[in-house]
Parts: C-alpha cells; structure tokens; sequence
C-alpha cells in the first residue's frame, strides 16, 4: 500500500519575479516609443536628447570640414613645390645647356661641353625613372 502524497506546506515568504528588458538602436536616436519614455522619466529628455545628436553632429560636420581644409591646404602645397621643381629643374637644364654651348663656341676642352650637357639629361631620367 502506498502512502498518500504529502502536501507540501505554503512558504510565508512571498515569491517576486523580475523581468529586465534592454533595447538598442543605431544612430544618434533612439526610436520614438523610447524617446517618449525618456520624456515620462526625465522632464524635457526627449529635446535633451535632441539637442546631444544636434551637437554630436554639428561636431563632425566641424571636424570633417576642418579635415577636408588641411587636405586641401597640403594639396596646394604640393602642387606650388611640384611647379617650383619643375621650373627650377628647367632653369638648371636651360642654364647647362647654354654653358656647353658657351664652352664650346669658346673653344674649351669637349669633356666640358659633355659634362654641362650631362646635367639637365641625367636630370630627366632620373625623373622619368622616379616617376614611375
């Protein structure tokens, strides 16, 4: 025979339960359900909020465009340098050449004349071998 199940006494403790819901959002927002919340708990949360993704993009705005300024500014710099080597490299070329002529037409030794000429060609390959 087997023995009736005992009951088992009620506990005098009462029983809680506890939920925990968390959310996420992308971008500077959150969701418009949310944004009320926030607004129920902190008087004026919603247009804080507002004004923090406000700010947060007027930041980027401001350091993207301070960014986009420095490229720029270092673009123009390097083109003027690229100018000023070209006519200087120019300069040196021309001024070579007319001192072998020179040389030349003065009757000095041929290895002069080459020497001077040697400059504004080796000046060449070198930039077209650099360039590359």
């Amino acid at each position: 025979m087997s023995s009736p199940a005992k009951n088992p006494q009620p506990t005098a403790e009462p029983v809680t339960a506890q939920r925990q819901i968390s959310a996420e959002w992308q971008g500077p927002l959150p969701p418009p359900d949310a944004v009320r919340q926030f607004d129920s708990i902190v008087e004026g949360g919603a247009e804080r909020i507002f004004r923090m993704a406000e700010k947060e993009q007027q930041h980027r705005f401001d350091t993207e465009t301070a960014a986009l300024a420095v490229n720029a500014e270092a673009t123009r710099a390097e083109i003027q340098s690229a100018r000023r080597g070209a006519w200087m490299g120019t300069a040196v070329s021309v001024l070579a050449i007319l001192g072998a002529i020179y040389t030349a037409i003065m009757g000095s030794h041929w290895a002069v004349s080459i020497a001077l000429v040697s400059v504004p060609v080796m000046g060449a390959v070198r930039a077209l071998i650099t360039r590359r």
